[in-house]
């Protein structure tokens, strides 16, 4: 039987990215991993499956070869990949997938990117003039891995309402395939 895709949460910081890698059960033996400056492979098995994980990087986020930290549990495993020098700070995307051959993109979670994908919810690109200059005002209060907080203030005959969204709660599908979902206020 072939290898599937584990499920797994891409975090970061400044200085790394974190994988939390949901898979119980995992082979200490059955791991490898590679780091390379743009991408990150990972396979492990447990006692009845095989699991590959390649990760891409954009070419202005660069991993610190050959560094890496893992840690193994009864429940789960977890992957430090050190940023280089010069590539720190917050990184937008990377792409994800069995192979290098089959990559689908993951949005990091940040204020950039829900500002993004709340703009696009809320008018997509072909929205008329007329339509955007009614558009609410949105502004990204807080985010977490599993929250975000929002004030969104309505368009009103060119005066501001108030808005009524205070807070969101992100769908656990987010959290595992990188999709945001349109909120609902």
């Amino acid at each position: 039987m072939g290898a599937t895709c584990p499920p797994f949460r891409a975090r970061q910081d400044e200085v790394s990215v974190t994988l939390l890698v949901a898979v119980p059960g995992i082979d200490p033996q059955s791991l490898c991993g590679h780091v390379g400056t743009h991408h990150y492979s990972l396979c492990f098995r447990t006692d009845g499956a095989a699991f590959s994980l390649f990760l891409q990087f954009p070419p202005d986020h660069r991993l610190q070869c050959p560094e890496s930290s893992v840690s193994v549990s009864a429940h789960n495993a977890v992957v430090v990949l050190p940023k280089a020098p010069g590539s720190t700070g917050p990184w937008h995307s990377f792409s994800f997938g069995l192979d290098p051959s089959a990559l689908q993109e993951r949005l990091f979670v940040s204020e950039e990117n829900i500002d993004g994908f709340l703009g696009t919810a809320f008018c997509p690109s072909s929205c008329s003039q007329s339509a955007l200059e009614s558009q609410p005002l949105i502004e990204v209060l807080d985010v977490s891995e599993d929250r975000i907080q929002i004030r969104v203030e309505i368009q009103d005959a060119g005066q501001a309402v108030p808005g009524i969204c205070h807070g969101i709660k992100m769908s656990p599908q987010y959290k595992t395939d990188g999709h945001m979902k349109k909120p609902k206020c």
